[in-house]
């Protein structure tokens, strides 16, 4: 078993390093005066670097394929205000030097303890014809076992082994304290909402080696298309299921995206679907920026430019300063 070595997150600013990561992207690129270089995505559970070669790119290129565990030595730099590795070796490692687990990242949580709690938020369904599919669908052992890894995307927001379920249950604590502050709100249809919205995800993505990709039944028909095929087979399994209930759930499947520029089949028309696609809306952008705002460089006032964002995040003036050191200048201007 090869050492890990560094994660890619306590890589040093400056110096040589060696450890071992995932090749998420391979590509052989031109050089402004002639020649090519590799160019390496390099990841594990931590985060993400870019990498590249120099010397040989065509050979170097030949020693590994994406998806692939390598053992990489080189040097730390910086290139556009982001850390870069310059690779002076690399080499494939075999299943046996490595343990899987360091190379996706994994929810922070328990995953029995999330699905209990799942459980328990179901359990709170007072409507028995929707408690009973409910419990129909999560206890569909295909289905289970799928929640308790499968991730929410694959880059954007709870990216993570659990961070689906996660994400789901963050939703439904929100519907909660949402109905408490709306009682005209219906619980009952919030929490299956939160529920089904996304779970056609179980479908669209699988852990292929150390990182995630895309299933073929994935790339072909996305996962609102197979939630709603999810949803079907589940209700067929209840004779005079109400079909208003029905209706109501396709209705949040296929609109809890919001805005059909932004993938929504339908916008949303009902007061649960609005509040849904808010609140799902709301709890994946803060999940996306609590987690870029962690992850950027210690030190560093803002993170970088953050393009599904289209702007930089803030991460904060760090200490606060003494009354008499107030008048720092601000980026060029001066404290009144």
């Amino acid at each position: 078993m090869e050492n890990k070595g560094f994660y890619i997150n306590d890589l040093p600013q400056s110096g040589e390093v060696t450890f071992l990561a995932a090749v998420i992207e391979k590509e052989l690129r031109p050089k402004r005066n002639g020649g090519s270089f590799l160019s390496v995505r390099l990841a594990d559970r931590s985060g993400e670097l870019d990498a590249k070669a120099w010397d040989n790119p065509e050979t170097v290129a030949q020693l590994f394929d994406c998806n692939d565990v390598v053992k990489v030595r080189g040097a730390m730099e910086h290139y556009n205000d982001k850390p870069q590795l310059i690779v002076s070796r690399i080499r494939r490692c075999e299943p046996q030097e490595y343990t899987a687990s360091d190379f996706y990242p994994a929810s922070t949580r328990d995953p029995e303890e999330m699905f209990g709690e799942l459980e328990t938020f179901v359990a709170m369904v007072r409507d028995e014809p929707l408690r009973q599919l409910l419990e129909s669908i999560i206890n569909d052992v295909s289905i289970s076992a799928r929640l308790k890894t499968a991730p929410a995307a694959m880059k954007i927001h709870h990216a993570f082994r659990g961070g689906l379920l996660e994400h789901v249950l963050s939703l439904c604590s929100l519907a909660a304290a949402l109905t408490a502050h709306y009682p005209r709100l219906n619980l009952d249809w919030l929490v299956a909402g939160a529920i089904l919205h996304d779970l056609g995800k179980i479908e669209t993505l699988e852990l292929t080696g150390v990182r995630f990709a895309y299933t073929t039944r994935g790339q072909l028909i996305e996962h609102v298309t197979l939630g709603l095929e999810i949803l079907e087979k589940h209700v067929g399994r209840f004779a005079g299921f109400p079909l208003e209930l029905k209706t109501v759930l396709q209705h949040f499947i296929v609109s809890h995206h919001g805005d059909l520029d932004k993938g929504a089949l339908r916008r949303p028309m009902l007061p649960e679907a609005f509040a849904l696609s808010l609140l799902d809306l709301m709890d994946a952008r803060m999940e996306q920026v609590f987690r870029l705002i962690a992850s950027a460089p210690a030190g560093d006032e803002f993170t970088s430019y953050v393009p599904s964002l289209e702007r930089q995040l803030f991460r904060g003036f760090g200490e606060q300063p003494e009354p008499s050191e107030r008048r720092q200048s601000i980026e060029g201007g001066k404290a009144a």
